[in-house]
């Protein structure tokens, strides 16, 4: 990235990046799919890293070239700062966001006769459900099983789609941000 910057700047190679990753969010929410190939993932992790490393060292530069030499103890700490903030802060929003979909989908699509107790286990995660449909299938109930899993991959992969959708709005809008703001050239 940071070659590519020098040659055709900063804002266009950030940009760039930038609808990559934006692209790639939307490509998974578009997609997911209990039956997505490894081929389409594989494709679709490739045009992730590009957008990384299309922003990963250039963002970083344009940090440290908008202050003066005196003050790049200064700059280091702003761009390290708001890395680690952005990355908590986006583990924290899509997490929950995630969580929220999972938890309101597998409510709503676990049948009525899953035990209450078994019902809590799947709330936890998609493993705990995966868990909890085969000792419900173990104790002789394996369509009560079955519809459990299936109810909890469902919930799993629209969790998915929607903190996809989200983090790709996050990427599209930084993307513009840049666009707009970023200088050409560090």
């Amino acid at each position: 990235g940071t070659q590519l910057a020098v040659r055709a700047g900063t804002k266009l190679i950030v940009t760039i990046g930038l609808v990559a990753m934006a692209a790639f969010y939307g490509w998974v929410a578009a997609t997911t799919s209990a039956t997505l190939s490894y081929g389409v993932i594989a494709v679709q992790m490739v045009v992730y890293g590009l957008g990384m490393g299309l922003t990963s060292a250039p963002a970083p530069e344009a940090i440290m070239g908008a202050v003066s030499r005196s003050k790049a103890g200064v700059g280091s700490a702003v761009n390290d700062a708001t890395r680690l903030i952005g990355g908590t802060l986006g583990v924290a929003v899509i997490g929950s966001v995630y969580a929220s979909v999972y938890g309101s989908r597998l409510t709503a699509a676990t049948p009525a006769d899953v035990p209450g107790q078994v019902a809590a286990l799947a709330h936890q995660s998609v493993g705990a459900a995966y868990a909890a449909a085969g000792g419900l299938a173990g104790f002789g109930h394996p369509a009560l099983g079955q519809a459990l899993r299936l109810a909890s991959t469902n919930a799993f992969l629209r969790g998915l789609t929607v903190g996809a959708l989200v983090a790709g709005g996050v990427a599209a809008a930084g993307a513009i941000l840049a666009a707009v703001f970023l200088p050409a050239q560090p």
